[in-house]
């Protein structure tokens, strides 16, 4: 295989590894369909949430997509990530709330 191949490929690999999930934004839909799950949840909780793990959960790996997963799956992988993360306990329970709720959304 030639250099010039050899350079194309390895770009083509770091680009791809590089690449992160797109996450979808809240609506008062999601917002909705999370406070029947979670009383008094509201669209500024997801909204929390989302922005706690955006601001945490790459620093380790790549941001899973919330759908990839699902709540009984959440619940094993967030208390376990929020301890690495040093995460609290409120900001914990917002990111498990936000990707539990997400995790049955709709394609948008």
């Amino acid at each position: 295989m030639n250099i010039r191949k050899m350079m194309v490929l390895i770009c083509a690999g770091c680009i791809s590894a590089c690449a992160t999930v797109k996450l979808a934004e809240p609506t008062q839909i999601d917002a909705d369909r999370g406070s029947q799950k979670f009383s008094g949840y509201s669209l500024n909780d997801l909204n929390a949430g989302k922005k706690i793990y955006e601001a945490n959960c790459n620093k380790c790996h790549r941001y899973k997509a919330p759908e990839s997963r699902d709540e009984a799956k959440w619940n094993d992988i967030i208390p376990r990530m929020a301890k690495k993360a040093k995460l609290s306990s409120d900001q914990q329970e917002l990111v498990l709330k936000y990707v539990v709720t997400m995790s049955t959304a709709k394609s948008k």
